[in-house]
């Protein structure tokens, strides 16, 4: 009985854990002025997505191995949008994860970097070949911006 009791309050404490970090991101995702997705392969940024809160405009920018640009699209971002941008990156807490998200064991895989700025400070998150628990979430919510 007393596990069950204990298993109680553990899931009690970790629900009001993460309230409260959902409620410190959304501060931070209220305060964010745009977000830059990287994808890259053998180290060469293949595409890059910019969602720009300000301009209310999201860009996604193709390039070849050679860095050199293929393709373009830009799309406004409705108020709605945003929201929803900003509501999936708040409960993933995305402006809480790490600096590095490093997997030395694979070296042929995919690495990423996401920047995340607000005015004039960027805060960058790296990975390669490893991920955030809600880094899908996230990637969701940065496609969504160009449906």
């Amino acid at each position: 009985m007393k596990i069950k009791k204990y298993a109680k309050i553990l899931v009690i404490a970790i629900a009001i854990c993460y309230i409260l970090a959902v409620i410190v991101s959304s501060m931070m995702i209220r305060q964010m002025t745009q977000i830059t997705y990287n994808a890259t392969a053998f180290g060469t940024t293949i595409r890059e997505d910019i969602i720009d809160f300000k301009g209310n405009t999201a860009q996604r920018n193709y390039y070849d191995f050679y860095g050199e640009p293929t393709k373009q699209k830009e799309n406004q971002i409705s108020m709605a949008k945003e929201f929803k941008i900003k509501t999936i990156c708040a409960v993933s807490l995305f402006p809480l994860w790490r600096e590095y998200y490093l997997n030395p064991f694979i070296m042929d895989g995919d690495q990423y970097s996401i920047i995340r700025s607000y005015g004039d400070e960027q805060r960058i998150i790296y990975g390669s070949n490893a991920y955030p628990f809600t880094y899908p979430l996230v990637l969701y919510a940065i496609d969504n911006a160009f449906e």
